[in-house]
């Protein structure tokens, strides 16, 4: 095949360019090995000449990194992703010692080649598509990647970053390269350049980094996370010294320097607390990162690569944040669960039918690093009872079913025998199912499981939010909330939502609209909604759940207006929910410890279940949020409405082993 073409060049077979550039480099490398450096140069630069016309376009490299910042609905700043904006850090006033140590650590021979080492390229794609991870990239095709080719490990993407670095040493010098690495770079602990990360891990000026200190900070470049001088000082400290013995090596210390260097102690700064984002909701503007590095619309990569560039790219994101119900929610927890000591508490609160996120609070503590409010995964106990409820509608059973509410039961479901008992001893004698969801009866809803069946209880379930990961695999113990991992506020939020809004579930979001640094809109939202449970299943739930507030274990959510909830409450006391809704706003409360399940047997001299400090937060946040909002019904239907049967007649007690005794209130 033909791979010049007259005035078009090289251009006409790209990849045949590119296979013959390789194949040059290998007999040059080869042929010569006692001048490989100069040989490898000059086949650097051969090979960046070759494919530099097929180059993709750099377009937006000048522009330096720059936070981005968050804006709620009505216009004001939330916060900036990242940590507040500093100075850029120019190459020439760093000492040099700081310029040789980040050379030392990733590129020595920075100055010299043309942007690739054509054997450190060849040997690393030949391993990733061994699927063997491997590393050589040169500090241009690191500046390629971050801005670029993004993180994933495949042979395209690292062809597509020595791409981008050819064209990148063709526009810039390597001071300018070099520059724009070091402000851009990311350090670990939230820290994007060398100005930031000199101050978070010794507070100091980049410009006071002794020759060791700026080897580790260099040495944490490759593994940034893992590299973490508070959590793993000894692999710190061996990585620091690589890095100054190769300093040495290339005659950048002298022998007195080195010593005196090794012999220097890490003694990094107190580590920082919290978030890496800077405003007053920190977890909904951590959150808020985290979507945005999913959006293919903000360039090509992976996540990682995404996160990155939103973090500097300078970017203006509107969002669906309601500052007045933040500051309610901060109040409502503040003024109950607010002394030291008390347990954490979560508040996420969605707009049914559309999914906008309205809050989102992960706690009181500062230095909370984990988001209760998203990132927690913990078992809903009694207010997963509302799914099993549905598919109970959905299996054609009706709710005015009476079962035998006595505890404890012995009880055979999906084949396998079962006990259960009611929590705080509620029950006794026949109760209707929807007796048994305003009173939080373990027993009845169990015999409910029995009969709908697992698989059904998994897909109601689904269908109205809940992640599949999370229900599988089903398991009769979901009628009481067991699951496999557990479920995070901001799911039941969306969840009860779909009950508010007819059945119809939103997928929940944050994000409405981003604009780049000119102005331009960059990604618009668009409302993702599906028909999860039937109009009227989600009424004829909607009414019993008002019930379960207006005179059952939710009657502390209460508000001058018609509202329907419910609470949830583990084993041990270990989790307390209230998750409640009125047409324009959905919320869930958790109140729990980050750190895991432990018993919350004695707060202020109580057991908290989800009907105590839960559903007092939910009352007097939603009382706050909702002042000035119009008092509207909730969509309610009658069990007549629909084709239902009852259920059979009263359950009666299959003896086996007690295999649960699972309190749920």
């Amino acid at each position: 095949m033909k791979s010049y073409d007259g005035e078009r060049g090289w251009r006409a077979h790209p990849w045949a360019a590119l296979a013959a550039g390789a194949v040059l480099v290998l007999l040059v490398i080869g042929v010569v090995p006692p001048f490989r450096r100069a040989a490898a140069n000059a086949a650097s630069k051969a090979f960046l000449f070759v494919v530099s016309p097929i180059a993709p376009s750099i377009r937006g490299f000048d522009a330096l990194p720059r936070a981005s910042r968050v804006v709620a609905a009505d216009g004001s700043e939330v916060g900036m992703l990242g940590d507040e904006q500093r100075e850029l850090v120019s190459l020439r006033s760093l000492p040099r010692h700081v310029v040789n140590a980040v050379l030392a650590a990733e590129d020595a021979n920075f100055y010299h080649h043309s942007g690739v080492d054509p054997t450190a390229v060849l040997r690393a794609a030949f391993n990733t598509a061994k699927g063997n991870s491997q590393g050589g990239s040169t500090i241009t095709q690191q500046l390629a990647k971050l801005n670029y080719a993004g993180s994933s490990h495949t042979v395209f993407r690292k062809l597509r970053e020595v791409l981008y670095a050819s064209k990148l040493e063709s526009r810039y010098s390597k001071d300018e390269l070099l520059e724009r690495y070091v402000n851009q770079v990311y350090f670990g602990g939230g820290a994007y350049g060398i100005g930031l990360a000199s101050e978070t891990f010794f507070g100091v000026p980049p410009q006071r980094l002794t020759p060791a200190q700026a080897a580790t900070l260099a040495g944490k470049i490759r593994a940034p996370t893992g590299l973490d001088p508070y959590k793993n000082p000894g692999g710190v400290r061996a990585r620091r010294d690589q890095v100054l013995e190769n300093m040495a090596r290339h005659g950048w210390l002298s022998g007195q320097e080195l010593a005196t260097a090794l012999a220097a102690p890490l003694a990094p700064a107190p580590p920082r607390r919290g978030p890496t984002t800077s405003g007053r909701a920190p977890q909904f503007v951590a959150y808020v990162g985290r979507e945005a590095s999913g959006l293919d619309e903000l360039g090509g990569g992976d996540a990682t690569a995404r996160g990155r560039r939103v973090v500097a790219g300078g970017y203006t994101i509107e969002t669906t944040f309601d500052p007045k119900a933040y500051d309610a929610a901060v109040e409502a927890v503040r003024g109950i669960l607010g002394a030291p000591g008390d347990p954490t508490t979560a508040v996420t609160s969605v707009q049914p039918g559309d999914g906008a996120i309205r809050v989102l609070f992960g706690g009181l503590d500062p230095a909370l690093e984990f988001d209760p409010a998203t990132q927690g995964r913990r078992q809903p106990g009694s207010s997963f009872k509302p799914y099993v409820y549905l598919a109970m509608l959905k299996a054609g059973i009706d709710p005015r079913t009476a079962f035998d509410s006595g505890s404890p039961k012995s009880l055979t479901c999906a084949g396998a025998p079962w006990t259960v008992r009611n929590f705080e001893g509620e029950g006794g004698g026949a109760i209707s199912v929807d007796d048994a969801m305003v009173h939080s009866v373990n027993t009845v809803f169990a015999q409910v499981m029995a009969r709908v069946g697992p698989s059904t209880a998994e897909q109601a379930a689904e269908r109205a939010g809940i992640s599949r990961a999370e229900l599988d695999p089903p398991q009769c113990a979901m009628a009481l909330g067991g699951l496999r991992e557990g479920v995070s506020p901001l799911e039941q939020a969306a969840g009860f939502a779909t009950f508010a809004a007819k059945g119809v579930y939103a997928r929940p979001y944050a994000i409405t609209r981003i604009k780049d640094r000119d102005g331009k809109v960059v990604y618009h939202h668009t409302v993702k909604t599906n028909q999860g449970p039937a109009d009227k299943e989600a009424g004829v739930l909607n009414a019993v759940l008002q019930r379960v507030v207006r005179e059952g274990t939710g009657k502390a959510a209460a508000l001058d207006r018609p509202v329907a909830g419910k609470t949830g409450t583990t084993e041990n006391n270990g989790n307390a929910w209230f998750i409640g809704y009125v047409p324009q706003l959905a919320t869930a409360v958790w109140v729990g410890y980050p750190e895991g399940d432990r018993p919350m047997t004695n707060v202020h001299g109580i057991s908290v279940t989800g009907g105590s400090y839960p559903a007092r937060i939910f009352g007097r946040y939603m009382g706050a949020a909702l002042r000035g909002v119009p008092a509207l019904p909730l969509y309610t239907a009658s069990p007549d409405d629909l084709s239902l049967r009852p259920g059979g007649p009263l359950a009666s007690s299959v003896t086996g082993p007690p295999t649960s005794a699972s309190p749920s209130g």
